[in-house]
């Protein structure tokens, strides 16, 4: 799970930019397909994105002689919380600052400062520009932010979520095929990224007096609650009303039912909806990763 990372690199262009790649679109646009280090030029059109470091992008301006000015804004970091105006409140705090509506942050730096963009969405994957709930400008050089930041992220996060759920995810697989099973719930859970895995084995279920069975056992530390978990697991439980394995949700020695994480009528009509919404937030390389392991699952069972 990642509490921080770094922005897109955002150059501001003043005069007849000649580019031979990137892509055109709207600043707003740029920002939202934007990985981290990509870069974005901002000029009288609109804006380019490019999709390589900022300082290689930066070098090829300054040899090709153009008559253009280049500024760049501040260093961009995003960051993760649960609550993303309290983490501005916080920060401000710790190390001052103006806080103001993300663009206005942007547009409003220089570059000896560093602008910090609040979130609950991932980080793991671009964030829209709709999703940052509101940015700081430090007047501080980025490196001696970026150093509190790494140090203190986890400590700011539990300043503002205390309570952690430690929940325990086991895994049954009547059919023997944990391997596939396992590499499709890990890359679930990282992918969304909704927790910490904080470990992982092997251990013993007695689901009837006398029969003990094998089962995967995951310990994820994360501050969604216990019934989402539940819901979006539901998720790789089936494909097409085939059984590919059991996952339980356990938090404190409680399993969490079924019943608990909506008005659903059976399981399969839970399987249906946290696979939909499964579909909706996964990238594409997971989604396609996923298939590709329950086309072959398929076939076994």
């Amino acid at each position: 799970m990642r509490l921080l990372r770094l922005g897109p690199g955002i150059f501001f262009a003043k005069g007849k930019l000649i580019l031979k790649k990137g892509i055109s679109m709207e600043p707003e646009k740029a920002f939202e397909e934007a990985q981290e280090l990509d870069t974005i030029i901002i000029h009288d059109d609109g804006a380019i994105l490019i999709k390589e470091h900022p300082w290689k992008v930066l070098s090829e301006l300054i040899n090709s002689n153009q008559n253009i000015t280049i500024k760049p804004s501040a260093p961009l970091i995003l960051m993760r919380s649960p609550n993303p105006r309290k983490m501005l409140e916080l920060i401000k705090d710790r190390v001052e600052g103006r806080i103001l509506d993300p663009k206005s942050a942007i547009l409003n730096s220089t570059p000896d400062e560093t602008v910090i963009l609040t979130t609950k969405s991932p980080l793991n994957r671009p964030v829209p520009f709709t999703a940052i709930e509101g940015g700081i400008i430090v007047e501080k050089e980025f490196q001696d932010v970026y150093r509190f930041l790494i140090l203190e992220a986890p400590m700011l996060i539990s300043e503002i979520e205390p309570h952690w759920n430690e929940i325990t995810i086991k895994l049954y697989d009547s059919t023997n095929h944990y391997k596939e099973n396992i590499e499709r719930l890990i890359i679930t859970i990282e992918d969304l990224d909704i927790g910490f895995i904080v470990s992982e084995g092997w251990d013993w279920d007695y689901p009837r007096p006398l029969l003990r069975v094998p089962v995967y056992r995951l310990k994820l530390l994360t501050w969604e609650s216990p019934e989402r978990i539940k819901f979006l697991l539901k998720g790789l439980e089936y494909s097409n009303y085939k059984r590919l394995c059991d996952i339980d949700v356990i938090v404190e020695g409680r399993k969490i039912g079924w019943f608990e994480v909506g008005k659903f009528k059976s399981k399969f009509e839970i399987a249906k909806a946290a696979r939909k919404e499964l579909e909706e937030l996964l990238s594409d390389t997971t989604l396609a990763r996923l298939r590709e392991i329950e086309e072959k699952l398929a076939k076994t069972i």
